[in-house]
């Protein structure tokens, strides 16, 4: 059974049934260039440059209602005759490029959103912690449906963005032995392929609307795997991705072994950086990573993220090398 992807705008002119054109028509064509070269992906382990007649794999955009802004594609289903490179669907991938690109929510931001004003009900929390208080919100989200309608809207962005999460890392971790055979080489590749394609996604968040969901169905479930307001929209548009792995040894101040997000500092203690691990490949770097902080210095693989003066602004870790001897 083929699965359908919807691509949910709220805010700005998208709540008044309108979309600038312009960015409308750039959101599109990025959302279907990148699934069909995610759909090449999944059926040969490559993907092509360019798109032509014989490459264009069959990602139907289905109707949708009027004065409606979901955007609906339905996914061609796997060929049962020829075997794919990898067993697994679109949203899969899209979760797997998601969680190397998109920054993970890091323990300050609930706290940031009382300081603006906007307070957040009170949550017991195991550990005392903003993380685990935004973590218990995006469960009773996820299973109250009325649940974010009592929260200030800044509030409910960020629970809606760690819904989108959890979703991604649960459908990560049940496609886990078919992601296992994306190796570095090829998942490189695809971070480079995905990364300006969302980062022009994004752009339908200028004008056009405040907030992006984009929703997996199939067979009668559904889970939002990605979750954009303006000012993520903002920072993917500015950030490039590395096609490179570089090695970096920095001191880890903060470590959340829930989410994969930390704090690195380099340079001798003069810059802190943050940076995340995918959570497809967290478990096998959790304990490695847990006693090598136990040393001054940790050795880490990663992708550099940056901003348009090509400063570094955080890193996406993909790995741990031995630290060396000073």
């Amino acid at each position: 059974m083929s699965e359908t992807l919807t691509f949910h705008f709220e805010g700005a002119l998208a709540d008044n049934h309108k979309m600038n054109f312009y960015e409308s028509a750039r959101f599109q064509y990025a959302a279907a260039r990148l699934m069909v070269k995610l759909a090449q992906f999944r059926s040969t382990g490559k993907f092509v440059k360019k798109i032509t007649n014989n490459s264009n794999f069959d990602v139907l955009l289905k109707s949708q209602s009027d004065g409606s802004f979901n955007i609906n594609v339905e996914e061609p289903e796997q060929d049962k005759v020829n075997e794919d490179f990898i067993n697994i669907s679109i949203s899969d991938l899209i979760a797997y490029v998601s969680e190397r690109i998109i920054e993970k929510i890091d323990e300050t931001a609930l706290a940031e959103t009382e300081d603006s004003g906007q307070s957040a009900p009170t949550i017991d929390s195991t550990d005392g912690t903003a993380t685990s208080a935004l973590d218990q919100m995006a469960q009773a989200a996820m299973t109250d449906s009325e649940f974010l309608s009592g929260l200030p809207g800044q509030v409910q962005d960020l629970v809606k963005r760690r819904v989108a999460e959890f979703y991604r890392e649960e459908r990560l971790k049940v496609s886990q032995s078919a992601i296992a055979r994306i190796d570095f080489a090829r998942s490189q590749k695809l971070v480079a392929m995905s990364a300006p394609l969302l980062s022009e996604m994004a752009t339908a968040l200028r004008r056009s609307a405040d907030t992006l969901e984009v929703t997996s169905s199939n067979h009668g479930r559904s889970g939002p795997i990605l979750f954009l307001d303006r000012r993520m929209a903002q920072d993917i548009e500015t950030a490039v991705v590395d096609e490179d792995i570089t090695p970096i040894l920095g001191d880890i101040t903060q470590f959340n072994k829930d989410n994969g997000w930390g704090k690195l500092k380099i340079e001798n203690g003069a810059k802190t950086l943050s940076f995340s691990i995918p959570y497809d490949i967290l478990p096998t770097m959790k304990q490695t990573l847990i006693d090598n902080m136990k040393r001054d210095l940790v050795y880490l693989q990663t992708y550099f993220v940056r901003d348009r003066s090509d400063e570094v602004i955080r890193l996406i870790a993909v790995g741990i090398l031995p630290t060396p001897a000073v």
